[in-house]
């Protein structure tokens, strides 16, 4: 049987402000979108723009692109939460039940969450690693109980070499203490033991010099080696600190550097290191 209320005018009436009113309501969500996007978008770039110069300009200098990878990460989020956002006001917008949809959406994330929640929390972590510029990559740190220069920083992971050669892979979620040494000079130091009657000022003398020698031929050097105080002494040897300032990286070489160089000036002046007692 043919439905009659086709023919009638407020029939087509209804339909009409029906079809306005679902169409304002899409567009009011689609400039919803766009708009919150636009300014977030704006806005992240500005605080992003402002950090890197100032970060570049201050005493622990951050990569810019590093930076502009936190905000891509940032404007990422905002993306996805605003399309989840806006599809709910279509859906509502259209007279859709969303309570369904809101409960399947919820226990397929409760079920994603509970499987990769150590995926999130590693990325969370990398996250806030980037974010309070902890590390950077070159710089040489202690993760735990490893060290190296950070060779990769992920969202999920970090990579570092170490001493030795060996790439390191950490999960950023398991990082519990971050040791940077990158952010200022590093404390070399060695002890000398000569004997117990030994000229005290000329030893000190003879190291300084050493020290001098170190600082021009080894790169790294910040602040030449000098002899400190005496640290120990007693019938059989007396001991001196000898300390200076190097770059990240550099102790272990300065050091072994410093020892040649201490023990060639002995030798040359005839000054004998005290003998080791077991």
């Amino acid at each position: 049987m043919i439905n009659l209320s086709i023919f009638n005018i407020n029939f087509w009436q209804h339909l009409l402000d029906v079809a306005l009113m679902r169409a304002w309501g899409i567009a009011v969500v689609l400039v919803f979108f766009f708009l919150v996007r636009f300014i977030a978008n704006r806005l992240i770039d500005r605080v992003i723009r402002s950090v890197t110069e100032r970060e570049l300009h201050g005493p622990a200098p951050v990569s810019a692109g590093r930076l502009r990878t936190l905000g891509g990460l940032i404007k990422s989020i905002i993306f996805y939460v605003l399309v989840l956002i806006s599809i709910i006001m279509l859906l509502d917008t259209l007279n859709i039940d969303t309570k369904p949809i809101l409960t399947a959406a919820g226990v397929l994330g409760l079920a994603i969450g509970f499987g990769a929640q150590k995926l999130v929390r590693d990325v969370l972590a990398g996250f806030f690693v980037v974010l309070e510029n902890q590390y950077s990559i070159g710089e040489y740190v202690t993760l735990g109980a490893v060290t190296g220069t950070v060779v990769e920083l992920g969202m999920r992971v970090t990579q570092l070499r170490d001493d030795v050669g060996k790439l390191v892979t950490i999960a950023n979620g398991d990082i519990v203490m971050v040791t940077n040494h990158s952010r200022g000079p590093i404390t070399a130091s060695i002890e000398v033991s000569v004997a117990p009657d030994s000229d005290v000022d000329a030893i000190r003398a003879l190291i300084d010099e050493a020290g001098r020698d170190v600082a021009s031929s080894v790169e790294g050097v910040i602040q030449p080696p000098r002899a400190g105080g005496i640290t120990a002494v007693d019938s059989t040897r007396l001991t001196i600190r000898v300390c200076g300032e190097v770059r990240p990286g550099r102790q272990d070489a300065v050091q072994t550097a410093l020892r040649e160089a201490v023990y060639d000036k002995f030798m040359h002046h005839g000054i004998v290191l005290a003998p080791v007692v077991e």
